[in-house]
């Protein structure tokens, strides 16, 4: 960290002195320097005003810091929460979990972060197929031990088999949650706005067991298999941790499969259609009937709809609290106003210009549901978009929604309950007033800020202090007074607690549901996650770093940068080359203005990582939108030459037969990557020179000399020179092909 100086360092008279020193050489016509002088009156004045400037520029409060990072666009952190998946077993019948269920894990609250089809069935058996070999992998996906999904290959063909022990319900919603083995030297990249789609290399199938076949058939005949209707696949074709989900268009149908051929079960099928991927994928837990839980406890929640301005309007919800908490429902106005409607057995009984709308529920499929009336029984809610909202909050936070009533006095100040740490981003604060003339409270959202430095006079505007847990409200200049009220008129409509780094609980934690009786839950992997609110600190050293990174890219180093921080994706190594098109000659004698080409390669188990084109269109996607406008973006994979060293090396007599101790040296030297560490090998486009094995082979123990040493090389774009160098193109890396070492003993000359 950079030292802070010390601005306050200089005196009053110490200012003073120096001044009436530079009198002779500035002005030598000034001779009265007495303190009588009105010049030296001045120079005193002046001295002094320096010496408290000095004062309170030397005074940098924690307010004047984040005021300087407001001017550099960053703002600390709010608490982040921690995100586990959860899987629910013991289901007896098909259950709906809307989203928001509560889960506990010990004091911490969980919440599902989407509603979730739950399914009586049971995974027992993990198969994969390909070629030449077939395993039975369920004890591995019990005990979370990776395995490879399609084989260490992932050759085209080969298959995935999920065994349930009854049949899968039809036109049902099923969720597969996959957690795939990431713990390898490169990590992948998780940029803040990852807003490039990733591309997979690959591409994956799935398909059931129907009922369309005869109980004689062999489980080999595709007419069988039929395919699943896909609602969506967040593993991108099993290329990162995610989810599938998908429905059963027909009838599943038992049978029997090898290996584990010990009874029929009910069988869905994931077949690797097209190969190409950079790191074959493992799998260490295949789950059923799991969703994606949060770290956090919601109060109240908004849910918005769009109003089309036609009679007898609907909209259906599906929420923990819009189903079993209390409701409240608004609906803005033509003066951009939020009425509160009332809730009523029957749309009948009341007028056109009731303001009224009828809530119906649905206890299988835990929905909500909003009924508006026509014009003649009941209200018609206004055209447009999110001109309808459903408040829905548990009984337990009614009362304390209200945060208080204004006076209607400037910089007002109200207690929120501590004890917890709410989400700013997850606040929507409402302040009521009567307008004249009426006997209605009508309500306007007020929105968050950091400050109110911004902030005009007739601007809704509030700034909520975590730390002392407070609102304070502006002054009607900077900042608009709540109107004045006698009864309580400042409310919370959505409100949200959670974050922390106590929230990354450890695997088998989160246990806590009692919605359903026998149904138990559990987190198979850590939460993860979980941040604590950023302090002062933490977002200085985040700025420094921020500003160090690339945003555009224009130079070689750039391109680099940004390439290997691509979202979603293992780049292990990246080596742009301006000025050079693909297919180009001679290089660098000849030159392609406003041309850059990206060579990258991907991390892999293989010798000779190969990007494949969902990589490649995936790194060039992100780069696009970083490069200037005025080049030409080429991305391709690494080029190798196989380097074969032929070598004749003269040994101490002990050491003779240390030919494999050679290769090994020789190996490590010539290879793009260390699989082991994740570090780069081999520089791109680096001429390998005889002299560089000469010094590999005699550093070994035992070796006296190199008698004979030539190369051989095998690719495209190389050549060999007079002295047997190979020099290769600049997006080319090396790996080492069988290299032939001969011993001899110093004896034997």
């Amino acid at each position: 960290m950079l030292p802070v100086p010390n601005l306050d360092d200089r005196m009053f008279e110490q200012m003073v002195m120096e001044a009436r020193k530079s009198i002779p050489k500035l002005f030598p016509e000034w001779t009265d320097e007495n303190e009588h002088d009105p010049g030296i009156t001045l120079l005193e004045l002046m001295s002094w005003m320096t010496e408290m400037q000095q004062y309170y520029l030397n005074r940098v409060t924690e307010k004047n810091e984040r005021k300087f990072l407001k001017l550099l666009g960053i703002r600390p952190r709010e608490a982040v929460s921690a995100v586990c998946d959860v899987a629910f077993s013991g289901v007896q019948q098909q259950l709906v979990l809307p989203k928001g269920t509560p889960l506990q894990a010990m004091d911490q609250h969980f919440e599902t972060l989407r509603t979730v089809q739950l399914v009586p069935s049971t995974l027992e058996k993990v198969l994969v197929r390909t070629e030449t070999a077939a395993g039975d992998f369920t004890s591995n996906n019990q005990a979370k031990i990776a395995y490879y999904a399609f084989g260490s290959e992932a050759i085209k063909g080969a298959h995935l088999y999920l065994g349930f022990d009854r049949a899968l319900p039809v036109d049902t919603e099923i969720s597969l949650s996959f957690q795939l083995y990431d713990r390898y030297p490169v990590h992948v990249s998780h940029p803040k706005d990852a807003a490039t789609p990733i591309i997979s290399s690959a591409k994956v199938g799935w398909s059931f067991a129907g009922a369309g076949q005869d109980q004689g058939q062999q489980q080999g005949q595709s007419e069988s298999w039929l395919p699943v209707e896909g609602v969506s696949d967040t593993t991108v074709h099993l290329s990162q941790s995610g989810e599938v989900r998908f429905r059963i268009t027909s009838e599943m149908k038992p049978m029997a499969l090898y290996p584990a051929d010990d009874r029929s079960r009910y069988w869905i099928c994931c077949t690797l259609e097209e190969d190409g991927y950079e790191l074959s994928p493992k799998i260490e837990k295949v789950s059923l009937n799991s969703v994606q839980a949060a770290e956090q406890e919601t109060f109240s929640e908004v849910i918005a709809f769009r109003s089309n301005g036609e009679p007898d309007q609907s909209f259906e919800v599906s929420t923990y609290l819009a189903f079993g908490g209390l409701h409240t429902v608004q609906v803005q106005d033509e003066q951009g106003r939020w009425r509160d409607w009332h809730i009523v057995a029957e749309l009948e009984d009341h007028g056109p210009d009731d303001l009224v709308c009828q809530l119906l529920q649905d206890s299988v499929r835990r929905t909500t549901r909003l009924r508006f009336g026509d014009g003649v029984n009941g209200s018609i809610p206004p055209q447009g978009a999110q001109r309808v909202r459903l408040i829905a909050y548990t009984a337990e936070f009614d009362y304390s929604r209200y945060v208080g009533g204004s006076k209607g006095l400037p910089g007002q100040t109200f207690e929120v309950a501590r004890g917890r740490t709410y989400k700013p981003s997850s606040m929507l604060l409402q302040v009521g007033y009567r307008p004249r003339g009426s006997h209605c409270v009508v309500w306007d959202d007020w929105q968050s800020v950091d400050d109110f430095d911004n902030s005009k006079s007739t601007d809704r505007h509030y700034v909520y202090d975590a730390e002392a847990g407070t609102i304070r409200f502006g002054n009607n200049e900077a900042g608009l007074v709540p109107p004045k009220s006698v009864e309580p008129n400042i409310r919370f409509l959505a409100l949200q607690a959670g974050g922390g780094e106590r929230g990354n609980v450890k695997d088998g934690l989160v246990t806590g549901f009692t919605e359903e009786p026998g149904v138990s839950v559990t987190n198979p992997f850590p939460a993860r996650g979980g941040l604590e609110a950023e302090t002062l600190t933490q977002a200085k050293l985040r700025v420094r770093r921020e500003l160090d990174t690339p945003t555009r890219a224009v130079t070689g180093e750039d391109y680099e940068r940004i390439a290997k921080a691509t979202p979603g994706l293992r780049v292990a190594r990246v080596k742009a080359i301006p000025l050079y098109k693909p297919g180009m000659r001679d290089y660098p004698k000849v030159k392609a203005p406003a041309q850059m080409t990206v060579a990258v390669v991907p991390y892999s188990e293989s010798d000779k990582p190969k990007a494949g084109k969902g990589f490649l269109q995936t790194i060039k996607g992100h780069l696009d939108r970083h490069r200037l406008l005025t080049t030409e973006l080429h991305v391709i994979p690494a080029e190798y030459i196989k380097i074969t060293v032929h070598a004749v090396v003269v040994m101490e007599p002990k050491y003779k037969n240390e030919q494999r101790r050679i290769t090994q040296e020789l190996r490590l030297l010539l290879q793009p990557m260390d699989h082991v560490q994740g570090s780069e090998g081999w520089r791109f486009g680096r001429t390998v020179y005889k002299g560089d094995i000469y010094g590999v082979i005699s550093r070994v123990k035992g070796v006296v000399y190199v008698q004979d040493l030539w190369l051989d090389a095998e690719g495209t774009g190389f050549h060999k020179d007079g002295a047997g160098d190979i020099h290769i193109p600049p997006y080319a890396l090396v790996y080492s092909g069988n290299h032939e070492v001969e011993t001899i003993s110093q004896t034997d000359l």
